[in-house]
Protein backbone atom coordinates (compact mmCIF):
# COMPACT_ATOMS: atom_id res chain seq x y z
CA UNK A 1 0.00 0.00 0.00
CA UNK A 2 1.84 3.43 -1.30
CA UNK A 3 2.13 6.28 1.50
CA UNK A 4 0.63 9.26 -0.29
CA UNK A 5 2.63 13.02 1.03
CA UNK A 6 1.69 16.22 0.15
CA UNK A 7 4.30 18.47 -0.23
CA UNK A 8 4.75 22.24 -1.55
CA UNK A 9 7.83 22.97 -3.37
CA UNK A 10 8.85 26.51 -2.26
CA UNK A 11 7.14 28.24 -5.23
CA UNK A 12 4.35 27.39 -3.90
CA UNK A 13 5.03 28.55 -0.78
CA UNK A 14 6.01 31.66 -1.72
CA UNK A 15 3.13 32.54 -4.03
CA UNK A 16 0.72 31.47 -1.55
CA UNK A 17 2.12 33.95 1.33
CA UNK A 18 3.22 36.82 -1.12
CA UNK A 19 6.91 36.55 -0.53
CA UNK A 20 10.10 35.63 -2.42
CA UNK A 21 11.19 32.05 -3.61
CA UNK A 22 14.77 33.01 -2.42
CA UNK A 23 13.23 33.53 1.02
CA UNK A 24 11.91 30.54 1.09
CA UNK A 25 15.21 28.91 -0.02
CA UNK A 26 17.36 30.46 2.29
CA UNK A 27 15.23 29.24 5.11
CA UNK A 28 15.86 25.74 4.17
CA UNK A 29 19.43 25.95 3.26
CA UNK A 30 20.07 27.43 6.91
CA UNK A 31 18.71 24.83 8.51
CA UNK A 32 15.71 27.15 10.07
CA UNK A 33 13.13 25.48 8.56
CA UNK A 34 12.69 21.25 8.29
CA UNK A 35 12.30 20.13 4.48
CA UNK A 36 13.08 17.29 2.20
CA UNK A 37 16.08 17.48 0.00
CA UNK A 38 16.06 15.62 -3.00
CA UNK A 39 19.36 15.86 -5.07
CA UNK A 40 20.54 19.49 -5.36
CA UNK A 41 18.47 21.80 -5.45
CA UNK A 42 15.16 20.10 -5.27
CA UNK A 43 13.86 21.12 -2.07
CA UNK A 44 10.19 20.25 -0.91
CA UNK A 45 8.00 21.20 2.16
CA UNK A 46 5.43 18.85 4.28
CA UNK A 47 2.36 20.46 6.10
CA UNK A 48 4.14 20.21 9.37
CA UNK A 49 7.31 22.06 7.62
CA UNK A 50 5.22 24.84 6.63
CA UNK A 51 3.86 25.53 10.06
CA UNK A 52 7.30 25.77 10.87
CA UNK A 53 8.18 28.46 8.60
CA UNK A 54 4.78 30.07 9.59
CA UNK A 55 6.17 30.02 13.03
CA UNK A 56 9.35 32.03 12.34
CA UNK A 57 8.03 34.57 10.34
CA UNK A 58 5.48 35.15 13.64
CA UNK A 59 6.39 38.09 15.17
CA UNK A 60 4.95 37.98 18.68
CA UNK A 61 2.74 41.35 19.53
CA UNK A 62 3.87 42.66 22.97
CA UNK A 63 1.13 43.99 25.44
CA UNK A 64 2.27 47.41 26.69
CA UNK A 65 1.49 46.83 30.27
CA UNK A 66 4.40 44.42 30.44
CA UNK A 67 6.87 47.09 28.46
CA UNK A 68 9.67 48.12 30.69
CA UNK A 69 9.22 51.87 31.21
CA UNK A 70 11.34 54.65 29.12
CA UNK A 71 13.34 55.50 31.96
CA UNK A 72 14.56 52.74 32.84
CA UNK A 73 17.91 51.84 33.18
CA UNK A 74 19.78 49.87 30.02
CA UNK A 75 22.07 47.22 31.22
CA UNK A 76 24.96 47.21 29.18
CA UNK A 77 26.62 43.82 30.28
CA UNK A 78 23.69 42.06 28.82
CA UNK A 79 23.76 43.92 25.18
CA UNK A 80 27.53 42.32 25.14
CA UNK A 81 29.37 45.46 25.87
CA UNK A 82 33.12 44.80 26.72
CA UNK A 83 34.54 46.45 30.40
CA UNK A 84 36.32 48.72 28.02
CA UNK A 85 33.41 49.84 26.58
CA UNK A 86 31.54 50.28 28.90
CA UNK A 87 34.12 52.62 30.64
CA UNK A 88 34.63 54.75 27.63
CA UNK A 89 30.87 55.32 28.06
CA UNK A 90 30.55 56.27 32.03
CA UNK A 91 33.43 58.55 31.24
CA UNK A 92 31.07 60.61 28.54
CA UNK A 93 30.08 63.92 30.19
CA UNK A 94 26.18 63.89 29.27
CA UNK A 95 26.27 60.13 31.27
CA UNK A 96 28.40 61.83 34.57
CA UNK A 97 25.65 64.42 34.18
CA UNK A 98 27.36 67.55 33.24
CA UNK A 99 24.92 70.06 33.09
CA UNK A 100 27.26 72.06 30.79
CA UNK A 101 27.18 69.70 27.98
CA UNK A 102 23.87 70.96 26.51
Amino acid sequence: MPIEYTAATPQEIAESFGISVEWVREQARRGRVPHLKFGRGKIRFLPEHVDALVRLATVEGVDPEEEPPVEASVDLGALGATVRSIRAHQRRPHVQGDPQVF
